[in-house]
């Protein structure tokens, strides 16, 4: 009983003690509030409430003048914690820089809590004018609000020349291109830019769709973060659009472009999905997730150095030609490879395509190969060390299949209609007998002559050879 009461006395005042420092705590809080800059325990409070308005600026250090973006203008705008937006306003009668930061919270003593922005135009030596936006955020230890607004307003006549660039950077803030604000009709909101590089630590990027999207070129980087596009991109001939960063998604709607037009895709974890893509696709990845409905064109993965590791690739309709030499540790999925030649070498991998077609050739050591066949004539490779191979052939059976393994099963499903032959081997190339042949009623023979035969198809593993009609 007595050791009861001194628990709960040491409890009580130990409650007592928190309470108190709590307290203590709010009132040297309340104090900073009220005296931005005050140096208390360590910390200090401020408060950067303010909006800022820019509509002329000095060029060269000469007479303050419009911004006009009708000319060729490279626009840089670059911050560790703002939110950038390029809309059209029809309040405005020309064009307006918008800088609204709400910032607050605690810094430590050391660090600065100083908002500043520095605007600068300037034409270069290849005649293109320079606007330059730069933005310093508070470095603050606690934010209670770190919202900093970076705006362009474009008022409802304002052209953007087509061969402006636009380069926009930011570690923890959003970009936004082609939102609207106060619309008039859809024709009065469209702006181009063709060439754009965006970047974000662990914000958003979105591509509205009151942004015309022609690129000669587009590169999006984003770590941690995400991007969107609700528009189409369409890229000009020989154009390129860079994907890259590290845990981050990426979100398209169709990708396009004209001759020479190639996507770099390079992307250390995260995922990219884009409903259609009608360019050339070059891959470099590790543990990232890739999902496209319809592809046509070129991808490739050959890079011998930045080997393609560890993916998830999932291309629901191909055409063209699929190239992952160095797939290690992959699973690679096609929905539909009837218009399409896939080569894929790889360590460990899942390969499950479906009707595949002839000039292909998928090799794996360990994991499985899961193949449907297109209705095609020629010949198609499957080659493993250990790994399953299994086979779901089709009526025609116009394919050559030549299957490989060391001591992995090889499993072919036929149709009871089709007509085919089949020969079977070790995996020193001699004949086998050993070869299990369900719901067949005939004379199991090597080769095998199947409802009279027809293409020849070579089965060869030191492991299961089995035979099955559907």
């Amino acid at each position: 009983m007595a050791g009861d009461k001194v628990r709960r006395g040491f409890l009580y005042y130990l409650m007592m003690l928190i309470l108190f420092a709590v307290a203590i705590f709010f009132i040297l809080a309340v104090i900073m509030v009220f005296n931005p800059g005050m140096n208390l325990l360590g910390l200090k409070y401020f408060s950067q409430v303010r909006e800022y308005r820019v509509d002329e600026v000095t060029a060269d250090g000469q007479n303050a003048e419009d911004i006009d973006l009708s000319k060729a203008t490279d626009i840089v705008v670059d911050g560790n914690l703002i939110n950038f937006e390029i809309m059209r306003d029809q309040s405005i009668e020309k064009t307006t820089i918008r800088i609204e930061n709400y910032q607050t919270g605690f810094a430590k003593a050391d660090q600065s809590t100083q908002f500043s922005y520095n605007i600068e135009y300037s034409v270069q030596e290849n005649s293109r004018a320079l606007l330059s936006i730069n933005v310093t955020n508070a470095e603050g230890w606690i934010y209670f609000n770190n919202n900093c607004y970076v705006k362009i307003l474009l008022p409802k006549d304002e052209v953007i020349n087509v061969t402006n660039s636009l380069s926009v950077s930011t570690d923890a803030g959003s970009i936004i291109l082609g939102g609207g604000q106060k619309l008039l009709t859809e024709e009065d909101t469209y702006y181009n830019f063709s060439d754009v590089t965006l970047h974000t630590q662990t914000g958003s990027i979105l591509i509205g769709k009151y942004l015309d999207c022609n690129f000669s070129h587009l590169s999006v980087t984003n770590e941690n973060g995400s991007f969107r596009s609700s528009k189409d991109i369409t890229l000009a001939d020989e154009a390129t659009l860079n994907i890259s960063g590290e845990n981050g998604s990426f979100e398209f709607a169709n990708i396009s472009g004209g001759k020479g037009a190639v996507v770099n895709y390079n992307l250390t974890g995260g995922s990219f999905s884009a409903t259609d893509v009608d360019c050339n696709v070059n891959v470099k990845t590790k543990n990232s997730t890739m999902d496209i409905q319809n592809f046509h064109g070129y991808m490739q993965a050959n890079d011998l150095v930045n080997k393609f590791d560890g993916a998830n690739i999932t291309i629901d309709k191909a055409s063209g030609l699929v190239s992952l030499p160095f797939a290690n540790n992959s699973n690679v999925t096609i929905g539909d490879a009837t218009k399409a030649k896939i080569f894929i070498i790889s360590d460990n991998s899942q390969l499950n395509i479906d009707k595949l077609a002839a000039g292909s050739w998928l090799e794996t050591k360990q994991g499985a190969i899961n193949v449907s066949l297109a209705n095609t004539e020629g010949e198609i490779n499957l080659v493993s060390e250990s790994a399953n191979i299994n086979i779901d052939g089709n009526l025609a059976m116009q394919n050559q299949i030549v299957a490989k393994s060391i001591k992995g099963s090889i499993t072919l499903n036929y149709s009871p209609q089709s007509s085919f032959t089949v020969s079977f081997y070790n995996s020193q190339g001699k004949e086998r007998k050993d070869v299990q042949a369900q719901d067949y009623q005939e004379n199991l023979t090597n080769p095998l002559f199947v409802n009279g035969g027809g293409t020849q198809n070579s089965l060869s593993t030191d492991g299961a050879i089995t035979l099955r009609r559907l």
